[in-house]
């Protein structure tokens, strides 16, 4: 319902022959966003190895890039990142292909302390 109501879809299928999370359309745009759950190594080299092929596969169907969010639930006893540390644009180039698949990710951190868990 609302403002998005008709252009926002969850599990859709027969998409990449495959299944999106979360598929939100402008006319003939399609953004297909790639959901997961972290619970082991938030690091962005840990995260692109598991998970940016599969965004990438998924958003090579309409628009040039496709998208990636991660509910990050590791422990931050030091703090969470900031918001521009936790967004950035990964490359992925298929196997017998010529142009990369760009990928924006984006992380969410869980787990977060309160500011007052922080002080010593």
């Amino acid at each position: 319902t609302g403002q998005l109501g008709g252009l926002v879809s969850v599990e859709a299928t027969d998409i990449a022959t495959g299944r999106a999370d979360v598929v939100v359309t402008f006319g003939t745009l399609r953004y297909l966003t790639e959901i997961k759950r972290e619970l082991t190594n938030s690091a962005p080299a840990s995260l692109e190895g598991k998970y940016v092929r599969q965004a990438a596969e998924y958003g090579n169907t309409n628009v040039p890039f496709g998208q990636l969010l991660v509910l990050d639930l590791t422990p931050h006893p030091d703090g969470a990142p900031r918001v521009d540390e936790s967004v950035w644009v990964a490359r992925h180039r298929p196997p017998g292909t010529t142009t990369d698949r760009t990928v924006i990710v984006g992380v969410v951190a869980g787990n977060r302390p309160t500011p007052h868990d922080l002080s010593s």
